[in-house]
């Protein structure tokens, strides 16, 4: 059994839409995530979202609270992957053009603003419906 995964996830809204990563693997449709990624042994939770944004999203982040908290469950080769998913309410500059940044993931090919509700089904993990004001600081449980 692999242990849990920690993971950082920014939360970007501007006008109503949300910053997110259009991904694409063969044979599969493309889905959307948010930004971030695996915390690293001694990098705490707030730097490896700024490195992670910075990487993928080709900018600086403020790092603001901590909003929600995500278990996400994904299926990989060795095994399923359990992930604990930590999503912190991010800003970046007003005058920042989505970009796919320096070191993306291999399955990035873009980074848009998106509507979580009218996209919601492209979203991986499908928490996106619930990243509303009123939503609980635990999400629940999610496939990845």
């Amino acid at each position: 059994m692999s242990p849990i995964r920690p993971t950082v996830r920014a939360v970007i809204f501007r006008n109503g839409e949300l910053l997110v990563q259009v991904k694409e693997k063969l044979g599969l449709p493309p889905y959307l995530t948010l930004p971030g990624g695996k915390q690293e042994p001694g990098e705490s939770a707030t730097d490896a979202l700024m490195r992670e944004c910075s990487e993928e999203i080709g900018t600086e982040v403020t790092v603001g609270s901590l909003i929600h908290v995500a278990e996400v469950f994904k299926p990989k080769q060795e095994g399923t992957r359990h992930q604990l998913e930590l999503l912190f309410a991010c800003k970046v500059a007003e005058d920042y053009l989505p970009i796919v940044g320096p070191h993306p993931d291999p399955s990035q090919v873009d980074t848009v603003w998106a509507s979580p509700k009218a996209q919601a089904t492209l979203f991986r993990p499908a928490y996106a419906h619930a990243l509303t004001e009123d939503a609980p600081l635990y999400l629940g449980v999610f496939d990845g």
